[in-house]
């Protein structure tokens, strides 16, 4: 496992970091009659086998479903083996004044730091939403902020992110400048925090946490599971099969790689319930990347489709 810098934070975390969402939801593009979500034994199985294989960052969040209790049952004994990630809940189905968001941030993080079993959470991420206009109020207004300096000040947290959805929300994140690592999306199809937001991230020494690598699982051999009104983008995902040459076998292996080619990412989260594709992502951290013509063709594959990079308009 090679490690990389999450920047301000001088933290060292392992290249290939473990998404759970899949562990506590049955998440991601249906296949046949198995769910995506494990059982709790072989979620436990899949978390120390993680740390076994050096992953030294797992990444929850309370709106996970179950994972956080997940994670605090099966890696209490193990916590001071690994970077503990999660994100705290600010919105509700109402609108909440000022008063009532501080109040849901505090309870979130007693909430979470209850679930994990742990006295400290290391980095605490606001979790994002799809609504740009909630995101930059948040942001403009400080007040979700503020909740997470002072649980900083308190002991309860040692570093502050946030989750994001979209360009704007994020460049706002980075000039606001008191968020010490982003997590976005970033792959082969949705290359558009390159051009702008990881300069602006490396000048200001934010670590950038890289998720959806596979897209939900279209980079995957799932997008043959795609629905029809997703066709066009199961036949981006077909055209990725051009990647596939020498060492790298798979599209998977081809867009974990082209994440880990770039240098400005800390760490790419791999979302799965099964062991095997663990093992597959953790052996891809090997210093390599894409080979150069293989990179530079990915470059161009780019897309610029919200509905189709978007998994929440997806509708699965």
């Amino acid at each position: 496992m090679f490690y990389r810098r999450l920047g301000r934070t001088d933290l060292r975390v392992s290249e290939i970091s473990l998404g759970t969402v899949e562990l506590g939801l049955n998440y991601g593009i249906p296949s046949g009659d198995q769910p995506n979500q494990p059982s709790e034994t072989d979620a436990a199985r899949l978390l120390n086998r993680a740390l076994d294989l050096g992953v030294n960052l797992i990444d929850t969040a309370a709106g996970y479903g179950t994972s956080e209790e997940i994670i605090g049952r099966a890696l209490r004994r193990r916590r001071n083996e690994y970077i503990l990630a999660t994100k705290c809940s600010h919105w509700s189905d109402q609108e909440l004044s000022t008063t009532e968001t501080r109040k849901r941030v505090a309870a979130s993080i007693d909430q979470s730091l209850h679930r994990l079993q742990t006295d400290v959470i290391d980095l605490m991420q606001i979790h994002g939403r799809t609504q740009p206009d909630i995101e930059l109020a948040v942001i403009e207004r400080n007040e979700v902020f503020d909740v997470l300096q002072r649980a900083r000040q308190a002991g309860k947290i040692r570093f502050i992110g946030y989750s994001t959805y979209g360009e704007e929300v994020t460049l706002a994140a980075l000039e606001h400048g008191g968020y010490d690592t982003l997590q976005v999306a970033y792959n082969i199809l949705d290359q558009r925090m390159a051009s702008r937001v990881f300069p602006l991230a490396k000048e200001r020494d934010a670590g950038i946490l890289v998720r959806s690598a596979l897209l939900k699982g279209a980079l995957t051999e799932k997008a043959a599971h795609l629905p029809e009104r997703l066709k066009r983008l199961a036949d981006h995902s077909a055209a990725l099969d051009s990647l596939v040459t020498g060492s790298v076998r798979s599209v998977p292996q081809a867009a974990i790689r082209f994440v880990l080619s770039s240098p400005d990412i800390a760490t790419v989260l791999i979302g799965t319930g099964k062991i095997p594709h663990l093992e597959e992502a953790v052996a891809l951290s090997d210093g390599l990347g894409l080979p150069p013509d293989a990179l530079a063709h990915a470059r161009t594959m780019g897309l610029d489709d919200y509905d189709l990079l978007n998994p929440h308009t997806w509708g699965i």
